[in-house]
């Protein structure tokens, strides 16, 4: 394969462990391999022109950031290489009982086969860089990989599936951003107005009249789907 069909994904989610939140959401951003250190780049010099070195994400947005977190927003609006998926499931409709033996983590892991399998496009290869978590069962990462392998068997190739330290990874921290303020819409969080204002701008730019409403599925730069339940592929 040449290197013009190889993408990154870079993968996090946001709200699945608490509670007070009935939405979850599991996401990623695509990037050609061969642009990503331009991408991360660009990223640098935004952290540079700002002396913010820390981890960036959705938790750290705050007024005293604003430009900041902006021209982030602005920086994967205006690189049409860059797209971003991302799956929406209200956690009381699931059946872990029913479909997944009582076994959350497994549920879970199934939501991540299904924000990624319908977006694994023939022809192409992918990176798949998950944001590192602890599980208790070894091996979820390496059973996602090889049930996306198995189902896409002379489709989309999976180069690698791993988990990764987000601190390294700066697109994933963007990752985390456009999850985070997908979260915050679907959840109906209302407590800060630089948060309520970043997600109506996302919104905007993409066309959306508010952020917590599901894309067309053929959406391509910005797609969010709500998952209601089926598991099937």
């Amino acid at each position: 394969m040449s290197l013009k069909s190889q993408i990154n994904v870079y993968c996090d989610e946001s709200r699945h462990t608490n509670k007070k939140d009935p939405f979850m959401v599991i996401g990623g951003i695509w990037c050609p391999r061969d642009l990503h250190a331009e991408i991360s780049r660009k990223i640098t010099l935004i952290r540079k022109k700002h002396a913010l070195w820390r981890e960036f994400g959705w938790k750290t947005l705050s007024p005293n950031r604003k430009d900041f977190y902006w021209e982030l927003l602005n920086l994967f609006q205006s690189e049409p290489a860059l797209s971003f998926r991302a799956l929406v499931v209200d956690r009381t409709e699931l059946d872990h009982g029913q479909y997944n033996k009582g076994d959350a983590e497994l549920g879970f892991y199934k939501l991540y086969y299904q924000m990624l399998v319908h977006r694994l496009k023939k022809d192409f290869e992918y990176f798949i860089y998950l944001d590192w978590q602890q599980n208790k069962e070894q091996g979820r990462f390496v059973l996602l990989r090889d049930i996306l392998r198995r189902k896409l068997t002379g489709k989309a190739k999976i180069a690698c599936l791993e988990p990764v330290n987000s601190r390294s990874m700066q697109i994933i921290q963007l990752a985390d951003l456009l999850i985070g303020a997908v979260g915050y819409a679907w959840n109906a969080r209302n407590e800060s107005e630089i948060k309520l204002g970043f997600c109506a701008d996302l919104a905007a730019k993409n066309g959306l009249p508010r952020l917590n409403v599901g894309t067309s599925q053929c959406a391509e730069k910005f797609n969010v789907f709500h998952f209601t339940g089926r598991w099937n592929a």
